[in-house]
């Protein structure tokens, strides 16, 4: 039996052409797709800065610029085709100033991209401007200025001398110009101006002066004058110190100087002068001299009248107690008035010798108003040997005792102490106290106080037992004994 073989029929290859072509036809069309999807966009992109500040004088390098493609689905970042070129349109004049504007532009495919770039050529340096030096020497204050020269130059304007603005003050000239780009420039020129003329310093009440010690000592003024700075009298210096307690002679030096550095000084010489002192005479016989301090009070016109009637004449160191008309009486009634103290306010009193010397001329002012006598009587408070001072100012009454004599004062102390002031208390402890101390002296001067009624009241019996042991009375005067005490402080 014969062998039959079956064969298949050849349709595989055929098949696999179709295939493939169904592919392929897939595939362009996709591609189509995307072309068609793929919406293009074009620009001109820059390489630098889309503006450039350009000095005049400088070099501009182009940094140039690029197509960009971009599109929806593809290039998206962007791409840059090599084929394709920008161009440049305009141009930059490195050699003027001014605003310059570049246009890049490139096509591609039917489409159109442009970008500007905007280039400024500026000129920002100031002009010079140059001084001729000066060869006519100094000049004095005053004298008008013979200018040297001068010349402007810019570097894109070029001479610019005929645009200077020049400017004068005193001891300097301003030059300034401003070139076409508002570019100022300034320059100074220093006038050598030069004054040999010293300020003139006018003393008030003269070179020399002579104060009486006790004084105060008070600037009597002075003005400085320059013939180029005017008024210098608030920059007068002023040296040395007047010591007005103390006699002897002072310098005061005044000096000024100008603003060219000439310098002026004067000197003012002070002469404090004591006054000379009184001779001191010593009374004949046996002398009582009455003092009563701290008044006038209440019972001072009761002592006046009780001295009256005796013929007896006594000696007040007054206070300010507001007594004025009782210190008229006393002085039209023959006695003696004095200083004592304004206040009696120790602290305040001996604070200094300012302040001692204000205490004392005060209240012989006081007297001088209310009785028209300038006396130079006077009694320290708590003596001349208290130490109350010494709690303020060491040796304050060391030199007040000097300083008040050769002020023209003399002062009193005393040699018996009623005591109205201590323990005392009545009439007769007054009156013992009075006449023990005076049985132990030739010449006594008492110490009472006329504020004490009981103190007053011991006065008749003290006159009449002071008579009747050969006793004389005296008010005090400038010649009388001071009968000083030791000074303590």
């Amino acid at each position: 039996m014969e062998e039959q073989i079956y064969r298949q029929p050849r349709r595989s290859g055929k098949k696999w052409i179709l295939i493939i072509a169904a592919v392929f036809v897939l595939l362009l069309s996709a591609v189509a797709f995307v072309l068609t999807a793929n919406r293009l966009s074009l620009s001109v992109e820059l390489d630098g800065e889309p503006e450039v500040m350009l000095e005049y004088g400088g070099h501009f390098q182009d940094p140039g610029a690029h197509l960009c493609v971009r599109g929806s689905l593809l290039w998206k970042d962007g791409m840059s085709p090599e084929d394709v070129s920008v161009g440049i349109q305009g141009k930059v004049d490195d050699e003027k100033t001014g605003k310059y504007i570049l246009t890049y532009a490139a096509d591609y495919r039917g489409m159109h991209a442009e970008a500007q770039r905007i280039v400024r050529v500026v000129d920002t340096v100031c002009p010079e401007i140059i001084l001729a030096p000066d060869t006519g020497g100094t000049l004095l204050p005053g004298t008008p200025y013979q200018e040297a020269g001068y010349r402007a130059i810019d570097n894109y304007d070029g001479d610019i001398t005929d645009r200077v603005v020049r400017s004068e003050e005193y001891g300097k000239i301003i030059y300034a110009v401003t070139d076409s780009s508002g570019n100022p420039g300034y320059a100074e020129r220093e006038v050598p101006y030069y004054d040999p003329i010293p300020p003139e310093i006018t003393l008030e009440g003269g070179a020399d002066m002579a104060i009486t010690t006790g004084t105060f000592y008070q600037e009597p003024g002075y003005s400085a004058l320059d013939n180029v700075d005017g008024d210098l009298t608030q920059q007068v210096q002023v040296d040395g110190e007047v010591d007005w307690l103390t006699p002897g002679t002072y310098s005061v030096t005044y000096t000024v100087t100008d603003g060219y550095k000439n310098t002026t000084t004067v000197t003012r010489t002070v002469e404090v002068q004591a006054v000379p002192r009184p001779e001191v005479v010593w009374p004949e016989g046996k002398v009582i001299y009455l003092t009563f301090d701290d008044g006038p009070g209440p019972y001072t016109e009761q002592l006046l009248d009780v001295l009256d009637s005796y013929g007896v004449k006594a000696t007040f160191f007054v206070t300010n107690r507001g007594y004025g008309e009782m210190m008229k009486e006393i002085v039209d009634r023959g006695h003696s008035i004095g200083i004592h103290t304004m206040s009696h306010v120790y602290e305040r009193i001996y604070a200094s010798p300012e302040a001692y010397f204000a205490d004392l001329l005060g209240m012989q002012d006081v007297i001088y108003r209310n009785t028209g006598v300038k006396t130079t009587l006077m009694r320290f408070p708590g003596g001349s040997s208290n130490t109350v001072s010494a709690h303020s100012y060491v040796g304050l009454m060391s030199l007040l005792t000097r300083a008040v004599q050769d002020a023209g004062f003399q002062y009193f102390d005393w040699n018996v102490d009623s005591n109205d002031a201590g323990g005392a208390k009545k009439a007769q402890t007054v009156f013992n106290n009075v006449t023990a101390g005076v049985s132990q002296n030739r010449v006594s001067v008492v110490l009472q106080h006329d504020i004490h009624d009981f103190s007053v009241d011991a006065v008749e019996d003290i006159i009449v037992w002071g008579l009747n042991n050969g006793y004389s009375f005296e008010r005090l005067t400038e010649n009388s004994p001071g009968v000083h005490h030791g000074v303590l402080n």
